[in-house]
């Protein structure tokens, strides 16, 4: 049976994937961006295409960046309508270094911060293939420093070089994306949206950064150094890194590989409930996910996370999401050290130190973890796992960073050949781990626990 929803997976990302290429086919109307020359200024020595290119993709379909050894810098953002397409191969495209808002969006973005998006208005069919996009950076800038969405930072969540939202049938392909110092490329509330053939040079934060509300989402062969997650599926999100919160449903990350150099060397996966502003809610649920042959990765960040917080003052309202179809698979990851460097876990906690390449918070009805090669060091890290559900603490004197009060379920937790340093795995033991806390900040907000119902190993339930 859960078969059959892997391949009901696959057949709406084909089937995603071919009518966008069929939209991409039926423009036809091109033109060159040097056609556009007559706009472009000369400032100092660098020549700045920005008002040239904003032209061009307002008055034709096609718009080709012709490849040559200078760049073409621009220096204000460019909005791009519905049945547009830009061929940038080998040609370098940067944004000035006194630029702070994002390059390139689509013309009916919405901010579902305060409220759901109607989606009464949106945009169709906008696809980039080819070229180097850059931001003349040097490290991470922080929200609201670049990338923002305009001067005023009207939509406060965003901070990327790309931001595609409120749109259906979105392809990004053979790009190559570097020294941005926010995000890559921000997007949500969107449909059929295809990422393929993409590369990270010297990024200084996510590279693909998707939020809630999105359907038919293929993220195939990504990869290349970032400062944090290489891809991001952070249905809920912070409010400063989000204005899409909803379900997300149906997708396909496959061919990931995390450069050695990379700061962070996690994929941050995070369901939760986001309310609104009239008190409304909705659950960011995930469900019906494929992740396959990836590497480099050292945790998989499955869990809700609240903005750090002192011990005795609320946190930021939400709550737990939930998961459902959850399939991992060949998966090779070296958990050498912890991917956080928090007391708790490299000083051998044995109630908070619990870490593990899985980390699950969510309620989940159904995870398969298949051919995953884990590397563990026991001797180091005694409290290392495959899997840990359950709530997380690290606490600095009066401040905690995570919600050691947030409880969580797995229905059913499948495990299909799983290697542990060289070894197949017969049994659980050791390797997957129910966390359980009992007022452990002494606050009486810091009591919660993890719950698998079954485990199945290899065809044979080994519990429930």
């Amino acid at each position: 049976m859960k078969n059959d929803i892997k391949k009901l997976i696959y057949e709406k990302l084909d089937a995603a994937k071919a009518q966008n290429e069929a939209l991409i086919a039926s423009l036809n109307d091109r033109v060159e961006l040097t056609e556009y020359a007559f706009l472009m200024k000369n400032d100092a020595e660098r020549e700045l295409w920005g008002d040239a290119l904003q032209a061009a993709v307002n008055e034709h379909e096609v718009i080709v960046i012709p490849a040559r050894e200078k760049p073409y810098y621009i220096e204000k953002q460019v909005v791009i309508p519905s049945d547009r397409r830009i061929e940038a191969k080998g040609a370098v495209i940067r944004q000035t270094e006194e630029c702070c808002v994002l390059m390139l969006r689509n013309s009916s973005t919405a901010d579902g911060t305060h409220r759901p998006i109607d989606g009464i208005k949106k945009d169709s069919n906008i696809s980039i293939d080819g070229g180097t996009w850059e931001e003349s950076r040097t490290k991470r800038m922080g929200y609201g420093s670049s990338g923002k969405y305009d001067e005023e930072r009207s939509f406060f969540g965003v901070s990327t070089l790309f931001f595609f939202n409120n749109m259906e049938n979105l392809t990004v392909t053979n790009a190559v994306f570097a020294h941005t110092a926010g995000f890559a490329v921000q997007a949500g509330d969107i449909k059929n949206a295809v990422f393929e053939h993409i590369r990270f040079e010297s990024c200084y934060a996510d590279g693909l950064h998707i939020n809630g509300n999105t359907e038919n989402l293929i993220c195939r062969d990504i990869k290349g150094e970032v400062g944090d997650d290489l891809v991001a599926l952070n249905v809920y999100d912070w409010q400063n890194s989000s204005v899409d919160f909803g379900p997300m449903n149906t997708v396909l990350c496959e061919d990931l590989k995390l450069s050695e150099s990379s700061g962070y060397k996690a994929l941050r996966i995070e369901p939760g409930r986001y309310y609104f502003d009239d008190g409304s809610e909705v659950d960011c649920a995930l469900n019906d996910v494929v992740i396959k042959n990836v590497r480099g990765i050292r945790t998989f960040k499955l869990y809700y996370q609240t903005p750090g917080y002192n011990i005795g003052q609320p946190p930021e309202r939400g709550a737990v999401g939930s998961a459902d179809n959850l399939f991992f698979e060949d998966v090779i990851i070296d958990l050498s050290v912890p991917i956080d460097a928090f007391g708790p876990y490299i000083e051998f906690d044995p109630i908070r130190g619990s870490f593990a390449a899985f980390e699950l918070g969510a309620n989940i009805g159904y995870l398969c973890l298949e051919n995953i090669d884990l590397t563990l060091y026991k001797e180091k890290y005694p409290y290392s796992y495959l899997v840990c559900c359950g709530p997380k603490s690290a606490r600095f004197d009066n401040y905690e960073v995570f919600d050691p009060y947030l409880s969580s379920k797995i229905g059913i937790l499948e495990l299909k050949n799983i290697t542990v340093n060289g070894k197949r795995a017969f049994n659980a033991d050791g390797i997957v781990k129910e966390v359980a806390f009992d007022d452990i900040n002494q606050d009486g907000h810091s009591t919660a626990r993890g719950e698998i119902g079954q485990i199945i190993l290899d065809g044979k339930k080994i519990k429930g």
